[in-house]
């Protein structure tokens, strides 16, 4: 009966791959650190963008990295011509490499972006530059092709969408909300406070901010107020120069409530 169950499953694959209901780039091996490839979304609406994605299945211990990786490591970036991306970067793991906090992913992610149907005419070609961390970190750069047109029904459909809801919304999602958002402390000496709330208890939400200037935030201590539904994040800031002040600085922030739902959202801190 196993037996036979292994041969059905050999026989649909290949009968789903010979109809079409996928279009993908081949699988490029990188040094046994991982696989990457390009997948597609059905193209069944009328939209001039079509949903794509970079897929890696990184090796046992290795990580990717996310559009501000941190202490270490380079943001994953896609290209089509001359045009780059904006990848729908699905929520982060907090990682530790080499005592510096990264942000990222491990084993097997999809990391979804949209290109415009003109951009298809001639078969889609992308090209993306990306580093892996173990015990060193490795750079690459790689060129995909997908020659065949799209499929009006794709295998992929269910695990591009997964992981698009694990992109943090920039719309109301489960209450949470940045209610204030201040910097305190002297200059060179600097911390980021936050206050927050959300519909659910805060017990495992987490705190990720971003900026444009020659500074990272750390790890931050999270303190739960009122019935645990509301908390204050403090983070430090981290710089070499120790004469620049963050206050006025335009801040992005992803709060999640640790329970699946997460939100993006960019405060002035001028006022």
């Amino acid at each position: 009966m196993r037996l036979l169950l292994v041969i059905v499953s050999v026989v649909i694959g290949a009968i789903i791959s010979a109809s079409g209901f996928a279009s993908d780039s081949e699988w490029q091996q990188h040094n046994d650190m991982l696989r990457t490839r390009i997948i597609t979304a059905s193209d069944n609406t009328e939209s001039d963008q079509v949903l794509v994605a970079w897929e890696a299945d990184l090796a046992p211990g290795w990580k990717t990295y996310w559009r501000s990786p941190g202490e270490a490591g380079l943001p994953v970036r896609v290209r089509v011509g001359d045009s780059e991306k904006e990848i729908q970067y699905p929520l982060p793991e907090r990682f530790e490499l080499f005592g510096l906090t990264t942000y990222g992913y491990k084993d097997r992610i999809l990391l979804p972006f949209f290109v415009s149907r003109s951009e298809l005419n001639e078969g889609l070609v992308v090209d993306a530059s990306f580093m892996v961390c173990k015990d060193i970190c490795v750079p690459f750069d790689s060129h995909y092709e997908i020659n065949d047109e799209l499929s009006s029904l794709s295998i992929h459909d269910g695990r591009i969408k997964s992981w698009m809801d694990k992109v943090p919304s920039k719309n109301d999602k489960a209450g949470l909300k940045i209610n204030n958002v201040r910097i305190t402390g002297k200059i060179g000496h600097q911390r980021l406070v936050v206050d927050v709330e959300a519909d659910q208890a805060l017990s495992k939400a987490d705190l990720l901010a971003e900026g444009t200037g020659p500074y990272e935030f750390g790890v931050p201590s999270v303190k739960l107020v009122s019935d645990g539904t509301k908390a204050r994040f403090v983070l430090p800031i981290m710089t070499m120069n120790k004469s620049l002040d963050i206050k006025g600085e335009t801040l992005r922030f992803t709060l999640s409530d640790g329970k699946g739902n997460a939100i993006d959202r960019t405060v002035d801190t001028s006022s």
